[in-house]
């Protein structure tokens, strides 16, 4: 922003960059009203949110370029959020949040597994886990209220033409980190950077990632999306140009390797939650 003089008065400038820049935080405050402000089926779902930027989203990219070792949807997360950090337009991130855990509708519908909610609420207290990305158990009607709260802040963000995703991941390590204590599900929705598609084209991707690999990655990830017809019970894998010369077929096996691998990454994110977890939650003593 530039500032001059003239006849008397002041005269701004602002650079149109920066000012779309600036307006990320203003949106994300009208996406957590609308996070709050979403109707809910159940009625009975506590939700949280906050507004990560800056310096502090480094912990939760740390996090993510761990991951994503092992997991390739993760590693292109990782390479937007971190691409755009150092190039100087970061996301601003907003973390949505709600604990899922328990049920106090009483309606014993069965839909979690149980027969009665007071069954359920019994074996949450008494059996709850971190699990892959989400605490649990949970009270799918609260699951469903949830989404839709992530849904209209994704909506809101929208309406101001602000590029956002909603990310499992993103969420789910600042969770790990500490954001937002005493709740059992966290999402990510990161707004921008003010350029188009960028959740989505993934531009960074094809900076980083050859074709190749980015066919086989795709082809590990999903693989049913390359699979024929399953009728003789050995599907092939249309993974290559020339995909029946020889076939591929669908063989369970055991990857001792890529375990190890996971243990790894594991071990890797308990260091760095260990590294900023503490200054983390000395915020919410305060």
């Amino acid at each position: 922003m530039d500032s001059q003089e003239k006849g008397g008065g002041e005269r701004m400038r602002y650079s149109g960059k920066e000012a779309s820049q600036e307006q990320l935080l203003d949106v994300a405050r009208h996406c957590i009203n609308a996070f709050f402000k979403a109707p809910q089926i159940a009625g009975y779902t506590k939700l949280d949110a906050e507004i990560v930027t800056g310096e502090d989203l480094l912990p939760i990219i740390e996090m993510l370029g761990a991951l994503a070792k092992v997991n390739q949807f993760i590693r292109w997360d990782y390479e937007t959020f971190k691409s755009n950090y150092e190039a100087g337009n970061p996301p601003v991130l907003l973390i949505l949040a709600g604990d899922l855990t328990s049920s106090q509708m009483g309606w014993d519908c069965g839909s979690c597994g149980f027969s009665t909610c007071n069954e359920f609420n019994k074996y949450a207290h008494e059996n709850k886990n971190v699990g892959q990305l989400w605490a649990g158990p949970s009270c799918n009607w609260k699951v469903v209220d949830f989404g839709i709260a992530c849904d209209w802040a994704a909506a809101a963000a929208a309406q101001y033409r602000v590029d956002n995703r909603i990310q499992a991941d993103s969420g789910s390590m600042a969770g790990q980190l500490g954001y937002l204590p005493g709740n059992s599900a966290h999402i990510g929705l990161p707004l921008g950077p003010t350029r188009d598609l960028v959740w989505y084209s993934r531009p960074e991707m094809n900076k980083k990632f050859s074709y190749d690999y980015a066919m086989q990655g795709l082809f590990r990830t999903c693989p049913t999306h390359f699979s024929a017809f399953p009728g003789g019970m050995n599907p092939i894998f249309k993974n290559k140009d020339e995909w029946w010369a020889p076939p591929a077929f669908n063989v369970a096996q055991e990857v001792p390797e890529a375990m190890d691998a996971v243990y790894e990454v594991l071990e890797e994110m308990a260091e760095i939650v260990d590294k900023y977890g503490p200054a983390i939650a000395e915020k919410y003593e305060k």
